[in-house]
């Protein structure tokens, strides 16, 4: 008799990605280009207004976003499951934004940019 394999709940898949959402934090708090790239998946999705980045064009758009964005400073995420929402405001309380993000065995797999 073979095992019968259960997908994980919403609380699991969000005790999951926690690390990794820390790890993005720090990275984007930091403008470590470099760090954030390095988070996501070979075959991960960033979605823009520019339009959709995916894997090496996807790190390219995360080391440019993390130059882009100093000046910002980053929320909690609020997350559900293994995704999540990182909302960032400007120093000088200008311009407002959020990532949201997918998060799959400690590796981001899905960006998109909100204005």
């Amino acid at each position: 008799m073979t095992e019968e394999r259960r997908h994980p709940t919403d609380s699991e898949r969000e005790a999951g990605a926690r690390p990794t959402l820390g790890v993005l934090i720090a990275a984007l708090e930091t403008h470590d280009g470099d760090g954030l790239a390095g988070l996501l998946r070979d075959d991960a999705a960033w979605l823009s207004g520019d339009g959709r980045a995916a894997g090496l064009a996807a790190r390219e758009r995360a080391r440019a976003f993390s130059v882009e964005h100093v000046g910002r400073r980053w929320s909690d995420p609020q997350q559900h499951g293994a995704h999540a929402v990182l909302r960032w405001g400007a120093i000088d309380g200008g311009a407002t934004g959020a990532l949201v993000v997918e998060v799959r065995g400690g590796q981001v797999v899905l960006v998109c940019e909100v204005p």
